[in-house]
């Protein structure tokens, strides 16, 4: 009388299942161990960013003004979908247009979703090539990407 359910069968069967993964992961294994390593060695040596690589959000610096085309109109604080921008603007007098004097953006939540960039009906934000960004601590990845510009001069 047998009391194993299992069965001999099966047995046999499981072992030659798992001899023949075995076997192909051993293979695969083996043909990695001869190809050319793709690791780089950050940071002696660096990637070159592809075109449509995306970076944090940052200010356009046009030509004509020195500086942003900002006019505070909001538009892209309303359509981020994380709600991680604030924007501030001011006018010198009654009847100018109004300019962004200040462009918070919260990296630690943002998602690079770029609705932000989509928005801007004076296209004065982009993504950016910079990818070595290092922040200490969470209040360090709120920044002014305005004042950001005017820095960088």
């Amino acid at each position: 009388m047998n009391t194993n359910p299992y069965g001999f069968n099966q047995y046999i069967k499981d072992i030659l299942i798992g001899g023949k993964s075995l076997v192909v992961g051993l293979w695969i294994t083996l043909k990695r161990l001869f190809t050319r390593i793709v690791t780089v060695q950050y940071p002696r040596q660096k990637l070159t960013m592809t075109a449509n690589f995306r970076g944090h959000i940052e200010a356009i610096r046009f030509d004509d003004t020195k500086s942003h085309h900002c006019v505070a109109c909001g538009l892209c604080a309303r359509t981020c979908p994380s709600h991680v921008i604030k924007v501030q603007g001011e006018k010198t007098r009654a009847g100018d247009k109004k300019v962004g004097t200040r462009y918070y953006i919260d990296f630690s939540k943002c998602s690079l979703c770029g609705l932000c960039v989509d928005v801007c009906p004076e296209q004065t934000i982009t993504f950016s090539k910079e990818y070595e960004l290092v922040y200490y601590s969470r209040w360090d990845t709120v920044i002014d990407i305005m004042g950001r510009l005017e820095g960088s001069r």
